[in-house]
């Protein structure tokens, strides 16, 4: 319950930061830079976690059958309702 707070606490911080303009230029310029930083520091780590773990490699091949299926499936859900969304704003 911690956890979901403490998260919660993060995005409403993050986001009056945002929203009173407290965050100054230079860094809002660095941004993107800064979340693929993120991302792949995230990445890293779920990689050890997974590679860590005795259980998730002994059950790999079957978890990562069902991974790319459901991977393939939410791109292709995505695709679907962009266009959608797209050809009913007449934005083609």
């Amino acid at each position: 319950m911690f956890r979901i707070l403490l998260y919660i606490f993060i995005i409403t911080f993050g986001f009056l930061l945002s929203k009173y303009h407290l965050i100054p230029l230079r860094l809002k310029l660095k941004t993107s830079f800064l979340q693929t930083l993120s991302l792949f520091f995230l990445l890293g780590v779920m990689g050890y976690k997974i590679g860590s773990d005795d259980k998730i490699i002994k059950e790999f091949p079957n978890l990562g059958f069902q991974a790319i299926i459901i991977a393939c499936f939410s791109i292709l859900g995505s695709i679907l309702i962009t266009k959608i969304i797209f050809k009913k704003r007449g934005d083609n």
